[in-house]
This record gives C-alpha cells, structure tokens and sequence, in this order.
C-alpha cells in the first residue's frame, strides 16, 4: 500500500513539473518561464551590482538606500526557456535605475549585463511647482 502511494506521489510530482506554466515569447511561441528564486537571483546580483556603483559615484547614497528599500519593477521578454532579454528597474526620487540582462537569464553564469539611469521628468516625479513665481 505504501508503495502505491508512494508512486502516486512520484507521478502526480512529474504531471506537476512536466505540466509547468509557459509564457508566450516575442515570436509567439511559448517559453518555460524563470521560477520565482531566479527572478531573486537576479535582483540580487543587481542590488549587488547597485552598491559598486554607489562605491563609483555613479548613484547616490538616497537611490542606493531607496532601491534596497523597495521592490523592482521587473519585465522580461523571452525568446527561449529561461532565455531572453530581462529589465530590473527601480525608480528613485529623481532618476530611474535600470539593469538590462540578455541571453542565459537563469543566474546560474552572470548574464549580459548593461546599467542606464534616466532623469525622471519634474511632471512625473510629483513635484509640484512653485505656484508663486510668476508665469505659474
């Protein structure tokens, strides 16, 4: 009797995993989407990534502390199983910061990586202006 449950689990696990979720990709076709811990895996390497820029210069203080505090906007486009083009994007107070991942996007190897900041617009960042000057 153990032994038949014991297979029923075995089975019901390969249905399970063999039955994983898929995404469309960018061609149409459907791709086996990153799990939830490599979607991890490559925050971190990106957080990571952040405090040698802080070292640089290249951000502030205020973005790093803001992009640990917060969470990532994260947006992938796959164009194979766990293969594609990934953006992690935090938006700090003033600029955008931004890792761009391409290729193997599993985490195993450090993928292709590029970082980009972008100035958020005054409109965007909630700023009200300055009511009292003149022409406002």
């Amino acid at each position: 009797m153990k032994l038949i449950t014991l297979l029923s689990a075995v089975a019901a696990m390969l249905l399970l995993t063999s039955c994983a979720a898929k995404v469309a990709g960018s061609d149409g076709n459907m791709y086996q989407p990153l799990s939830k811990k490599q979607q991890d895996r490559l925050v971190i390497i990106s957080r990571a990534a952040l405090k040698s820029n802080l070292d640089k210069k290249i951000i502030t203080y205020t973005e790093y502390r803001d992009a640990m505090n917060t969470p990532p906007s994260i947006k992938i486009n796959y164009r194979g199983d766990r293969f594609g083009t990934a953006r992690i994007t935090w938006r700090t107070r003033g600029r955008q910061l931004e890792f761009s991942y391409d290729e193997d996007l599993t985490a195993e190897i450090i993928p292709k990586t590029t970082f980009s900041t972008y100035v958020i617009p005054a409109h965007e960042r909630r700023i009200q202006p300055d009511k009292s000057l003149p022409g406002r």
